[in-house]
């Protein structure tokens, strides 16, 4: 089948979208990826690994004002569509998913509606509470439920795996969508791309705390920073990826922490993740806590594990039943510089071990691909 994947960002690459456009690749299929590229900094159309993708404008800022220009990235976006006429959209996250549906019923096409994050939960983001704020995420929230049940099929990023907390599969499976029609496909590192990297980094000189992926927010860092300052052994933190808030993040380290030794890399091939994993004592993955971040498994948690690397979490969320359950990290009740320290303290002192054997049998890509292509077979046999 001719397969179009939409994503609102540039495609540096995005890794969830790499490893499904690549696997639907290697079952036969022709994929495209249609991206917008909001920095207008990359190639128009590259060819990776088989599939190729395509990169639109208009440019426009990270943030809630990139609404204003997402209409003409929608109306470019369309006509790309149109030309390559697919047999199935399948559109990533809440903001590119009003292309499948109107691809759907304007050309009779299917749509996958592939489910990341519950969008409506980011209007409250940093703690704003105002009414307009809540009437946004409420009206984001109608309109994401109607796409999930007008789509062909959804693809949701996580489950319950059986400990206290429930995943995206339950959040639409409690608001009527049928079970049968939502597939779980985690975001999982492709372990030949992680174990396959060569290890050339340095011997560390340092405990390195590391952050890899999208900075969307301040508050979570700021602690983080007043524990390292306690520290009575030398530390660095490791910043890997961008993101809306990384530019602030980075005037506030300047301004008000010049002392501590921060580093910020940038963005990195998904290939050359697993270089940054290698620097690391430990990932820091907690969240400001939303529905969305008690819900979700971030993919640096996943990662960090399948390669013997402890990490801090939110407690109350779902990540805290994996970490439990794998005993591959801590889960924090409370962001206070006090008990980040202690966390900090625990895992340098190598009290925290564990054996990725477990997780690295069920927690990767194959598993994943195996599900992602059935998806792909139910849809070649309903035509």
């Amino acid at each position: 089948m001719k397969i179009i994947m939409t994503v609102s960002n540039p495609f540096k690459p995005d890794p969830r979208v790499y490893k499904e456009a690549k696997s639907l690749v290697k079952a036969g299929h022709e994929v495209y990826v249609i991206a917008w590229d909001r920095e207008g900094r990359y190639p128009e159309e590259e060819k990776i690994e088989g599939f190729s993708v395509i990169r639109l404008g208009p440019k426009a800022e990270y943030g809630p004002l990139m609404a204003l220009k997402l209409p003409f990235f929608y109306l470019k976006a369309f006509r790309a569509i149109l030309k390559l006429n697919p047999s199935v959209i399948h559109t990533h996250d809440f903001d590119t998913a009003f292309l499948g549906f109107s691809i759907k019923y304007l050309k009779k096409k299917r749509w996958i509606y592939d489910v990341h994050d519950l969008y409506h939960t980011f209007f409250g983001i940093e703690g704003s509470t105002s009414f307009f704020s809540r009437l946004l995420s409420k009206i984001v929230e109608v309109i994401d439920l109607l796409f999930a049940k007008h789509s062909d099929h959804l693809i949701v990023a996580t489950q319950s795996i059986g400990g206290k907390h429930e995943g995206l599969r339950e959040h639409y499976i409690q608001r009527d969508i049928a079970p049968e029609k939502i597939t779980t496909i985690w975001n999982v590192p492709i372990l030949e791309e992680f174990f396959g990297y060569k290890d050339a980094s340095k011997k560390r000189e340092k405990f390195v705390i590391g952050f890899i992926g999208t900075v969307r927010t301040i508050s979570n860092f700021i602690p983080l920073f007043e524990a390292v300052k306690g520290l009575k052994f030398p530390a660095k933190i490791l910043f890997v990826g961008d993101g809306k808030s990384l530019n602030n993040l980075k005037r506030i380290v300047i301004r008000d922490h010049p002392e501590l030794d921060i580093e910020f890399a940038g963005s990195a091939a998904y290939q050359e993740v697993a270089k940054y994993y290698k620097m690391c004592n430990v990932i820091y993955s907690f969240y400001p806590p939303r529905e969305n971040v008690r819900r979700a498994i971030a993919i640096k948690v996943f990662e960090a594990a399948v390669m013997g690397v402890p990490i801090i979490v939110n407690a109350d969320s779902l990540m805290e039943d994996f970490v439990r359950e794998y005993k591959c990290g801590i889960a924090i009740k409370r962001l206070t510089p006090c008990h980040l320290k202690k966390a900090l303290e625990f895992i340098e002192s190598k009290e925290l071990k564990f054996s990725p054997s477990r997780i690295i049998k069920k927690w990767n890509w194959k598993n994943e691909e195996k599900k992602l292509v059935r998806i792909y077979e139910q849809s070649l046999n309903t035509h």
